[in-house]
């Protein structure tokens, strides 16, 4: 008979997921200043906003210390809950405008880690 050896030290793999969104209020921070050299899986960082008291999972979305705008309210709440989970989410930009308003918004894909 053979025996199965069970080890604690099993690595938990999971699948790579993402969440497709968008960006809003871009016109109100730093999106000006550095909306040209932003490309395409660019990496982004993502912090809790705190000083919008009037929405309570706020996340800012920067590039390079530069504030871009904030995720959307519908998906605020369940990004938050991948935060406190797995410890961060990767954003990469996935799409920027390209007509002539360079401000119609941003799309980024949230990973975990």
């Amino acid at each position: 008979m053979k025996t199965l050896a069970i080890s604690e030290n099993i690595e938990v793999i999971l699948p790579k997921m993402g969440i497709m969104t968008h960006l809003v209020e871009l016109t109100r921070h730093d999106y000006i200043y550095v909306k040209d050299s932003l490309k395409i899986n660019d990496s982004l960082t993502i912090e809790s906003d705190k000083s919008r008291f009037w929405e309570e999972n706020s996340l800012a979305i920067y590039y390079q210390g530069f504030k871009l705008g904030y995720l959307n309210n519908s998906i605020n709440k369940v990004v938050q809950k991948m935060i406190n989970k797995f410890g961060y989410v990767k954003v990469i930009l996935k799409n920027k405008p390209k007509g002539n308003n360079p401000f119609d918004g941003l799309d980024v894909l949230i990973e975990i880690g």
